[in-house]
Order: C-alpha cells, then structure tokens, then sequence
C-alpha cells in the first residue's frame, strides 16, 4: 500500500512512540493518534513519547520537540 504525505508551509510532524513513529500534517492530528496511541496501550511509558515538528524552510530543516505542556492545552481545547 502507498501512502503519500502533503507537506503544508514546509512543516510536517512526527509522533514517535516505543511501538511506531507516524508522520502528520497537522500538529493537532499528531496529538488525537497519541490520545489514541495511549488509550489502546495504558502502559505506554512517557519517557518512549514525543511529537516531534520538522521545518523544512530554508537550507538546513529544524527540528523540534513539542513540549508536554503545548500538547497538553491542546487536548483540553479540543476536548478529546
């Protein structure tokens, strides 16, 4: 199976957990699989998760882990 990624202004995510690492266009979608990621797996350690936003702007990408507390605002004003 094929599966293609459409990068929007340059900016894509990763989700990376102990069991897979996931590419997202959306920092918010990112953040709904790891609330899925967690509620099929409660033993998921937080230590093994990070969601990770790669900029591609420019020459060199920059990459940068979204902080717990980002992601956090996130699910309480999305109410998932």
């Amino acid at each position: 199976m094929k599966m293609e990624l459409k990068i929007k202004d340059d900016v894509f995510y990763v989700l990376e957990t102990s069991e897979e690492k996931s590419l997202f266009d959306t920092e918010s979608d990112a953040v709904g699989k790891l609330k899925d990621a967690v509620a099929k797996n409660p033993e998921l350690d937080s230590e093994n998760v990070s969601i990770i936003e790669v900029n591609m702007q420019g020459e060199k990408w920059e990459m940068k882990t979204i902080p717990w507390s980002k992601i956090a605002m996130e699910l309480l004003r999305s109410g998932k």
